[in-house]
C-alpha cells in the first residue's frame, strides 16, 4: 500500500492545504481520455511538424513492423489524446481530471507556474484505436527559493499514460517552479474548462520541406562524436498557431502575442514542450530511420523559441553501446534559435 509522504511542506501554509499537498503523493485514479487514438489527430501532429514517419502515417508499413495499426507519437500522447476537453462545459460524464500542476499551484498560492524540465520513458507504443488513461503523483515539493524569474517553490510530478489494457505507454516526470505569490492578480472564476489562462483569454516555407527518403541506420556505421544533420525550422506565428491545435494546448502563451508579452514576459508567443519533444523525435528519426527505436528523451527548458525565430537543431553521438541485448547510441541534441541555444536535451536511440 502506497504511504502517502512528503519530505518537505511548507508550514506556513494553512493545515489544510498541507494535507492535501500530501494527498496529492499518492498516484491518483486513471482517468480515461475523452477520445481513442485516431488516424486525424495523428496525421494533424505530423501536418504540423511536418513529420513524414511511416510508422505515423502508413498502415501497411506499421503492420510490416509488427503493430495492430499506425503509431501516435508519443510526444502527441501528453496532450492531442489525453487532454481532457474544455467545451461544453460541465462535460456529460462528470467533471475531468485535471493536472496536478493546476492544483498544487493553487495550494501552493503561486498564480505562475512554469515547467523546468520534463522526462519522458517510453513503454509500449500506442496505436489507433487505443484508449490512454492518465494517473499523476506529486513527488516532491522545495523549500521556498529565489530564482531570476521570482520567488517561490519548486515541485516534481509524475504522470503515468497507460493504454486499455494497463499497460504503460509512457512515463512522465515535470519540474515545475511556482511564483508570483502578490504580484499577479488572478481572474475570477467561472466558465470552467481544465486551464484558468485559457478561460481568461477566451474572454476577453522558408527550410523547402520535403519528407525523406528514409533508410535504417545501422549500429554499426555510427560512432561515438558523430555530428547528426542540422535541422532548421521557421517558427512562423502561423505554426504556432497549428501547434496550439495539432496538440490541443491552447494556453493563451502559444497563440496570444498580447498575453505572452505581458504575462508570460517573452518578445512572442512560443512552442510549448509538445513541440519541442516532438521535434527532437522528428530529428532523431530523420537521421535513424523510423526503423529505431526511441527508448527515452530528456528536455531542459532553458529559453523559448518564439515566432520569428528559426529553430535550429543539431546533434552528436555521444556514447555507442550494448545493454540487455540491444544497440544503443547515447545522443546529445541541442535546440537553438539565431542568437544561440535555448534547450538543450538527450536521448537514448535502438538501433538495429
Amino acid at each position: 500500500m502506497t504511504v502517502a509522504y512528503l519530505e518537505y511542506v511548507p508550514d506556513y501554509l494553512p493545515e489544510t492545504n498541507q494535507d492535501r499537498l500530501v494527498e496529492l503523493t499518492i498516484e491518483s485514479e486513471s482517468v480515461p481520455a475523452p477520445l481513442e487514438i485516431n488516424d486525424y489527430l495523428i496525421r494533424h501532429w505530423c501536418e504540423t511538424l511536418e513529420d513524414g514517419n511511416p510508422l505515423y502515417l502508413d498502415e501497411a508499413y506499421a503492420r510490416e513492423r509488427g503493430h495492430d495499426a499506425r503509431v501516435a507519437p508519443f510526444g502527441s500522447i501528453m496532450t492531442a489524446f489525453t487532454m481532457q476537453f474544455r467545451w461544453p462545459w460541465p462535460p456529460s460524464e462528470g467533471e475531468p481530471q485535471r493536472h496536478i500542476h493546476y492544483e498544487v499551484k493553487e495550494l501552493l498560492d503561486l498564480p505562475i507556474g512554469i515547467i523546468s524540465n520534463i522526462e519522458v520513458e517510453t513503454g509500449v507504443r500506442a496505436r489507433v484505436g487505443d484508449r490512454i488513461s492518465v494517473s499523476q503523483r506529486l513527488v516532491s515539493i522545495s523549500p521556498w527559493k529565489k530564482t531570476r524569474v521570482g520567488e517561490g517553490h519548486f515541485w516534481v510530478m509524475e504522470r503515468y499514460y497507460r493504454n486499455q489494457d494497463r499497460e504503460l505507454v509512457i512515463t512522465e516526470k515535470m519540474d515545475a517552479f511556482g511564483y508570483g505569490r502578490g504580484e499577479v492578480e488572478l481572474p475570477a472564476e467561472g466558465g470552467g474548462g481544465w486551464s484558468p489562462a485559457v478561460e481568461e483569454v477566451l474572454q476577453g516555407e522558408k527550410n523547402g520541406y520535403s519528407v525523406p527518403e528514409y533508410r535504417t541506420l545501422a549500429w554499426a556505421d555510427v560512432s561515438e562524436g558523430q555530428e547528426l544533420p542540422e535541422l532548421r525550422m521557421p517558427i512562423t506565428f502561423s505554426r504556432c498557431v497549428y501547434l496550439a491545435s495539432a496538440t490541443r494546448d491552447f494556453s493563451p502563451q502559444h497563440s496570444n502575442s498580447k498575453y505572452a508579452q505581458e504575462r508570460s514576459r517573452t518578445r512572442d508567443v512560443f512552442v510549448n514542450t509538445p513541440f519541442n519533444l516532438g521535434m527532437v523525435d522528428r530529428y532523431l528519426i530523420d537521421w535513424a530511420g523510423p526503423e529505431a527505436e526511441i527508448k527515452k528523451i530528456r528536455v531542459s527548458m532553458r529559453g523559448n523559441v518564439c515566432a520569428g525565430d528559426d529553430m535550429i537543431i543539431t546533434g552528436r553521438v555521444t556514447k555507442r553501446y550494448e545493454q540487455d541485448g540491444e544497440r544503443l547510441v547515447d545522443v546529445e541534441v541541442i535546440i537553438a534559435t539565431e542568437e544561440g541555444p535555448v534547450t538543450p536535451c538527450s536521448a537514448t536511440v535502438a538501433l538495429a
